[in-house]
């Protein structure tokens, strides 16, 4: 009796480690912080260069309380040129579970800096309230940003 306990306590925990397992890899879902690659753009006749952009979960303030929200950054490196240029990408955000939308320009200003060139960043944060959200940027046509909040 005992060797038929032992046989049904092992089956159990077999069972339920698969279980858990296929449960685990089944359930897809989006990640806290997502990138797009670095794209060429032209942000005027006299500067070009590249630009990528990273949504990352943060929370927001919102007068007393905190929300959920979705940070969006882009890092314009314009490469060689002696002056300042300036890049302006539009970011569209939905948020799949709630259906509520939003868009606004990050604009970012490349500097010198001394050892990496002309590079400019700026970010801005969405109010997006939790659920799974999708952030596009005119800058990556056709390519999107999926975070959960």
């Amino acid at each position: 009796m005992t060797v038929i306990r032992a046989l049904g306590g092992l089956a159990t925990a077999l069972a339920a480690a698969w279980l858990s397992f296929w449960l685990s890899v089944g359930a897809a879902h989006a990640e806290p912080v997502a990138y797009l690659e670095a794209v060429p753009v032209v942000a005027s006749p006299t500067c070009a260069g590249v630009v990528s952009a990273e949504a990352q979960v943060t929370p927001v303030q919102i007068e007393s309380w905190v929300d959920d929200g979705v940070r969006v950054a882009i890092h314009y490196d314009a490469g060689v040129y002696d002056g300042s240029c300036a890049l302006t990408v539009t970011a569209a955000w939905m948020n799949l579970d709630t259906g509520v939308t939003g868009t606004r320009d990050i604009t970012a200003v490349s500097t010198i800096d001394g050892h990496y060139g002309f590079i400019g960043y700026a970010n801005t944060v969405f109010q997006t309230g939790s659920g799974t959200v999708v952030v596009t940027l005119s800058s990556h046509p056709g390519a999107e940003m999926r975070v959960t909040a």
